[in-house]
């Protein structure tokens, strides 16, 4: 078990020393709800974001300190693809924990080569719990509220609401919601035919002519959500990159 406890300490400590060069090109992501007393529910995703095709594998693991010798862990891998600028849930799984014991989730992308390229590594303790600072559920820069996943529709015809419907349940069960208000907007074109616009900050970042095939308007739901994700990250990327003199 000692032996364990060592490798299982040099494999953190390796993640932490090259945790820098991960998270640039496929980003690990963890969601945790403990609103249920002593229960995690937790969910494993990963985010593409480049342009390029991915075929990946993850774990998922829940690494529990019993003792100072003595360390518990279970885990979840598996094989997946990541289209560009996709988000994909990879694993979710309920674990009982004790409040008094430090609990590490672990979730670790390897590329095909077996690579490290996605880490996220988040500690949960009592003293984590009883931190009413990360409770909040809205975060506030300058005093304000950041509204969070915010889609509206001024669709005018059945294949845009059926759109609409298509494009909102996607983005809504995603963990890449941005906070900026995606506006689903239809307007008639040529003869009876009707275009559809998705707008960010007035921009149309995809738009199409309407069918009143279910399954076309699902698949241009799909793409209108790459194109949604490819501009938040284009947007992030110029606020990380912009300097302040």
């Amino acid at each position: 078990m000692f032996r364990y406890c060592s490798t299982l300490l040099f494999f953190l400590c390796s993640v932490i020393v090259l945790g820098q060069n991960f998270n640039s090109k496929v980003e690990a992501v963890i969601n945790i709800n403990d609103s249920k007393q002593d229960i995690l529910d937790i969910v494993g995703s990963a985010k593409n974001l480049t342009e390029a095709n991915y075929s990946l594998r993850y774990e998922l693991s829940v690494i529990t300190n019993e003792t100072q010798n003595n360390t518990s862990k279970n885990a979840q891998s598996g094989r997946f693809t990541l289209e560009p600028f996709e988000t994909e849930n990879l694993s979710q799984t309920s674990v009982s924990v004790n409040p008094d014991k430090e609990t590490i989730i672990l979730l670790m992308i390897h590329d095909e080569d077996n690579k490290p390229i996605g880490m996220k590594r988040v500690v949960y303790n009592k003293a984590d719990r009883n931190n009413q600072e990360n409770k909040i559920s809205y975060q506030k820069p300058n005093e304000g509220i950041r509204l969070i996943g915010m889609v509206t529709e001024n669709t005018k015809t059945k294949p845009g609401r059926d759109f609409y419907d298509f494009f909102y349940q996607q983005y809504s069960l995603g963990s890449n919601k941005g906070n900026k208000i995606i506006h689903i907007d239809e307007m008639i074109s040529f003869g009876r035919t009707t275009r559809i616009m998705v707008k960010i900050d007035d921009r149309i970042v995809y738009q199409f002519f309407a069918r009143p095939k279910l399954d076309y308007l699902k698949e241009q739901a799909d793409e209108a959500l790459k194109q949604v994700n490819r501009y938040f990250e284009y947007l992030k990327n110029r606020n990380e990159n912009f300097v302040q003199y």
